[in-house]
């Protein structure tokens, strides 16, 4: 697979254009250096669409069309990886039985429960930010949220010895790792400056406990797991930068 067909294959999974992909095992961690890539042109897309929503309709409905839009553009993947990991995890007792209803794709109360908390989370953040840090702040959540996976995999190993998880953390090197890990400290500074480091901090400890949580619990990540991390970690830069314009830092 060559460089571009890195790019394609990111593109393809982790949002809804329609790109081809090929089918062999690993393709999606090889292509792995490409996630922060894939956020930042996400980020731009929706920076726009702020610019514009602020202009035609108050804060709190710009909010809504914004995280609707956000949605739309992933279709909801990382959404479902966040439903089914705190399914598994609420509902699963064991390890076995939690990765049993992972499985499952239906979802239950704790994986409902935990998608309103984080989209009501995301609105409200977007909604309190004033016009000129929504487009930053949405560009440094999305960028370091798709840089904590290819992290997660280094730390974290497979909960299964077989699967698209296993074949993606085989294929994850460390050269993905440096070039992620790169992409979101440049994307964090340049939104937010010096504070940027606010948030970079805040995912790299939300991925490291993540880890650590999730080789204790199931002995391992899966590939619901990854997106509950994207989630989490989205909403967490929010939250950051909101508390750094609340105490007039940015």
């Amino acid at each position: 697979m060559g460089v571009l067909g890195g790019a394609v294959v990111a593109f393809r999974y982790l949002t809804v254009l329609p790109l081809p992909v090929g089918a062999v095992p690993g393709d999606l961690g090889r292509a792995a250096g490409w996630f922060p890539a894939v956020g930042a042109v996400l980020g731009a897309a929706l920076a726009a669409g702020s610019v514009a929503a602020d202009r035609l309709v108050p804060p709190g409905v710009a909010a809504v069309l914004l995280v609707t839009a956000w949605v739309g553009l992933t279709g909801a993947l990382h959404l479902d990886g966040l439903a089914d990991t705190c399914d598994g995890l609420g509902g699963g007792w064991t390890r076995e039985r939690a990765l049993a209803i992972m499985r499952d794709p239906r979802s239950g109360p704790y994986g409902v429960t935990a998608v309103v908390l984080v989209l009501a989370l995301k609105v409200a953040a977007l909604a309190a930010l004033p016009e000129g840090l929504v487009w930053r702040a949405l560009v440094c959540a999305v960028v370091l949220a798709r840089a904590a996976p290819v992290a997660l995999v280094r730390l974290c190993g497979a909960a299964r010895p077989e699967g698209a998880g296993h074949a993606f953390a085989a294929a994850v090197r460390w050269p993905a790792l440096a070039i992620a890990a790169a992409a979101a400290a440049l994307a964090a500074v340049a939104a937010l400056g010096p504070w940027g480091a606010a948030p970079l901090a805040a995912a790299g400890l939300t991925t490291w406990g993540w880890a650590a949580y999730l080789r204790r619990r199931l002995g391992g990540f899966t590939g619901d797991a990854l997106g509950a991390l994207v989630e989490v970690t989205e909403a967490a830069v929010l939250t950051i930068v909101v508390s750094l314009d609340f105490l007039e830092l940015v």
